[in-house]
């Protein structure tokens, strides 16, 4: 097997309202690249965020005493950013998020564990949220897509996530439309059926997260090529996690 990673070049500044499938096609058409069927396009959420509207304004978000309490924990991090981690995670009691020295993990809504619950500074006043549904975001994308080329593509929403035991950041999937998050491996051991599973969709994004890097690289759309897998529709993010450990 040989895989090939690409990015797609020139993709401009992405505004709110902006229709991202037909710009990233757009890119793909300037720079004379051939979609394939099963090929697989990573995005990088800000984008789609940005796209979407996610614009959060801090001066109008006022600091509930939860939030105020977790701030007086981790003074770096600004408490109305805080207080958007919590209305982000569903949960106004603030149980969702886990606190611990310098790190903020969220618990969102769609099971998934974020740092900061995914929100990205622009600025002092400025912040974007995450999609409200990257599963949707992707099939969007991979519908624009399948209309211009007549090619079957695979979509991974990624962003970028912190851990507590690592210094700085990896990209990991928030979001699929096509391609299955996990690859399934089925052994026998001592005649008993195993299935070994991978969340093959978070090596996706880390592997884009190669070309796509971090701010000012302006390459956040990126093509990987010669992954095998069956095309599916009902594919989404949530069938790679563990939603039990979020209620």
């Amino acid at each position: 097997m040989q895989i090939n990673v690409g990015g797609i070049d020139n993709i401009p500044i992405i505004k709110p309202g902006d229709d991202l499938g037909n710009i990233i096609c757009e890119a793909l058409t300037n720079n004379n690249i051939q979609l394939l069927d099963n090929d697989v396009l990573c995005v990088a959420s800000k984008i789609v965020s940005i796209s979407e509207n996610r614009i959060v304004n801090l001066n109008g978000i006022i600091p509930s005493e939860k939030a105020l309490e977790i701030h007086d924990r981790v003074l770096r991090k600004d408490s109305r950013i805080i207080q958007l981690m919590i209305d982000e995670s569903g949960d106004l009691s603030g149980s969702k998020l886990d606190v611990s020295d310098n790190y903020i993990g969220c618990w969102l809504k769609s099971g998934l564990k974020l740092t900061s619950a995914g929100i990205d500074k622009i600025d002092e006043n400025y912040v974007v949220l995450l999609p409200n549904d990257s599963n949707l975001s992707a099939k969007q994308i991979a519908n624009t897509l399948f209309l211009r080329f007549k090619k079957k593509v695979g979509v991974v929403i990624t962003d970028s996530d912190g851990r507590e035991d690592k210094v700085g950041a990896t990209q990991v999937a928030i979001g699929v439309y096509g391609v299955p998050p996990l690859r399934n491996t089925v052994y026998f051991n001592n005649g008993k059926k195993k299935i070994i599973s991978e969340t093959i969709c978070d090596m996706m994004a880390a592997t884009a997260g190669l070309i796509m890097g971090q701010r000012g690289k302006n390459i956040p759309a990126v093509i990987i090529r010669g992954y095998n897998y069956t095309f599916d529709t009902h594919a989404k993010i949530e069938d790679a996690l563990c939603i039990n450990k979020n209620e």
